[in-house]
């Protein structure tokens, strides 16, 4: 999976376009459906959403082997390992209605966070991939703008899987509706690993730490605080929303997907002009900080939006910011991180916002208490996410940390 060659490294990209593609249809399917199906299953909203706990918990786990295991073997074959474990879960998803089935696979596919359209672009080791074989940051903005473009635009898929409930279900009844898409969904991730045993990377620097350097920790410090407010704020607002949808508006689960439809379209689109047209004409941190604060404030102003139809439009705009901020992040993430360090720092940065991710436990019990509570409390979190974003990388300045840690040895 190793080349010294550029063309073959760049033709190879291709083969993660397509992975993105095909699991970002299957994944945004299962996310949005599990809560959903497991109402329909008698479930409470308290058990769902204490449900995400065992799964977060997983996910942090495997992402620390996998991120820290990539500084070594490489981002390619991490990419490959890690996407072996959406595939047996949502096979086991499929075999059976039985809760213990359908919970272990949920916990073994990572069925966490929300259903944004972005969902399906990450996985451990894709950020390191991206940074490790794309060396201006620049380049690394645009090469994250197509893949979060690309994967928003086939999470339409997963959209119109659920926006087909209504008319499926009464052909095949409601549960074998869910377990025929999980196994669709299952199909696509297995073409997913398949493309990704295709990828070239370029050889790694030999890693000179156990760890990672000391400049590296400074930045990530800096990242990790803000990352994880947000993280926290996507797991007390996102992964119950399908569900505070139908049990708020009382929409079918057909409405739902139509929703969620349109906002993968408006997400591609954000990703695409961020990418195309946004990327090098203004400050990338400005651009990336302002979309967390105004996804924050939607939030808080979807909580008190009484009628579907407006909170429908609130949210498609919402999703809009994030597709134009997402790949800015993603590359600002690494801005200060050396080049060995990539897999760690990365893995590091998603184990505190699985971790934070954690908080979805408690959205369940909030929502039970209000249907508003989840929205305003994780908006006003996203919001503070945001503006420490800002404060924390704007006031980064390499070259006077690095002498002073000269200094001080």
């Amino acid at each position: 999976m190793f080349s010294d060659s550029p063309e073959e490294v760049n033709k190879s990209f291709k083969y993660l376009i397509i992975s993105r593609a095909t699991r970002s249809s299957a994944l945004i399917f299962v996310t949005l459906a599990l809560p959903l199906y497991l109402h329909f299953l008698n479930f409470s909203a308290v058990f769902i959403g204490l449900l995400y706990i065992p799964i977060t918990l997983f996910n942090v786990f495997l992402t620390l082997i996998l991120g820290r295991l990539g500084d070594k073997i490489g981002y390619s074959r991490i990419l490959f390992l890690g996407e072996v474990f959406p595939v047996a879960g949502m096979l086991l998803m499929a075999v059976s209605a039985n809760i213990y089935f359908i919970a272990t696979g949920a916990i073994i596919a990572g069925i966490t966070g929300g259903a944004g359209g972005m969902r399906g672009a990450f996985s451990p080791g894709m950020t390191a991939f991206v940074a490790n074989n794309y060396g201006a940051e620049n380049d690394r903005v645009g090469k994250l703008s197509l893949l979060l473009a690309t994967a928003s635009a086939f999470s339409i898929f997963g959209g119109l899987f659920l926006g087909s409930y209504a008319f499926i279900k009464n052909i095949t009844g409601t549960i074998m509706f869910y377990r025929i898409f999980f196994f669709i969904s299952f199909i696509l991730v297995f073409i997913s690993l398949i493309s990704l045993s295709r990828l070239k990377e370029y050889r790694r620097p030999k890693k000179t730490t156990r760890v990672m350097k000391k400049q590296s920790l400074r930045y990530l410090i800096r990242i990790m605080l803000p990352n994880s407010i947000n993280a926290a704020a996507i797991g007390i607002s996102m992964p119950l929303l399908p569900l505070l949808f139908e049990l708020k508006y009382h929409v079918d689960p057909s409405i739902i997907g139509y929703l969620y439809t349109f906002a993968y379209v408006v997400t591609a689109l954000g990703s695409y002009i961020s990418g195309k047209y946004i990327n090098g004409m203004f400050d990338s941190l400005k651009i990336a900080s302002i979309a967390h604060i105004l996804q924050g404030a939607l939030f808080i102003i979807i909580a008190f939006t009484p009628l579907f139809f407006l909170a429908g439009v609130i949210y498609i705009f919402r999703m809009g910011i994030a597709g134009v901020g997402s790949p800015m992040r993603g590359a600002i993430n690494v801005r200060g991180i050396d080049r060995e360090d990539y897999g760690t720092s990365t893995a590091i940065q998603g184990i505190s916002g699985r971790a934070s991710q954690l908080t979805s436990g408690a959205s369940g019990y909030l929502m039970d208490l209000n249907f508003a509570f989840p929205l305003l409390i994780g908006g006003s979190l996203q919001a503070l996410g945001g503006v420490l974003y800002y404060t924390l990388i704007k006031s980064w300045n390499p070259g006077k940390h690095d002498q002073a840690g000269k200094a001080k040895a």
